[in-house]
């Protein structure tokens, strides 16, 4: 993963006393991506150093969003006594002419806007893709859990993914990178608190 690389939002639960084979929780995953039938999305693995350059490789299951700049890398695996999922939604680095002018602010936001403006499309598309992802991952652990003797289901606070500052959908974020007319009217604000 690139320095670059932006964070927009990430999941991660541990399930206690289970044991599961990662190999076959990515093969699930990916039937359960397929099964959404997402437009122009692509599966593939991936590999990301755990550390420095010496360090070893971690293998993700690449959920992309076709044309956008977003993905997914989804990670499973033994961790203690119990097995792990996580994901982290991520947004490639900008191309090089928005880092040519990263140095300077404003042409760089200039840039930015030419090159891959927020739009409402764009943002429902990114919207919709992690609302998929999410759910094909959430019937992957929901179907592991359920089979598993003396394991429980996760609880709705477990299911919730953290959205980072930067994400399109986050009433934090929506600032500069909204599309334009984005704020609602204070009326009805109340319709957009805590989606």
């Amino acid at each position: 993963m690139s320095s670059n690389t932006e964070v927009l939002s990430n999941w991660s639960t541990l399930i206690e006393n289970f044991q599961y084979s990662p190999q076959r929780f990515y093969e699930q995953v990916a039937e359960a991506v397929e099964r959404k039938q997402m437009p122009n999305a692509k599966i593939g693995k991936t590999k990301f150093k755990e550390g420095n350059f010496l360090s070893a490789y971690r293998q993700y299951l690449m959920v992309n969003c076709g044309k956008e700049d977003f993905y997914f890398a989804i990670c499973g695996g033994q961790f203690g006594t119990g097995f792990f999922v996580s994901y982290w939604q991520l947004q490639r680095p900008d191309g090089c002419l928005v880092q040519l002018f990263s140095g300077f602010p404003l042409l760089s936001s200039v840039a930015r806007a030419l090159a891959k403006p927020w739009t409402y499309y764009r943002a429902d598309t990114i919207a919709m893709f992690n609302t998929a992802t999410h759910s094909a991952i959430m019937e992957v652990v929901d179907s592991m859990t359920s089979a598993a003797q003396g394991v429980r289901a996760l609880a709705d606070n477990e299911r919730r993914p953290e959205l980072k500052g930067t994400h399109p959908m986050n009433s934090a974020a929506q600032g500069s990178r909204a599309p334009s007319g984005a704020e609602p009217k204070p009326e009805l604000k109340k319709y957009f608190e805590n989606t």
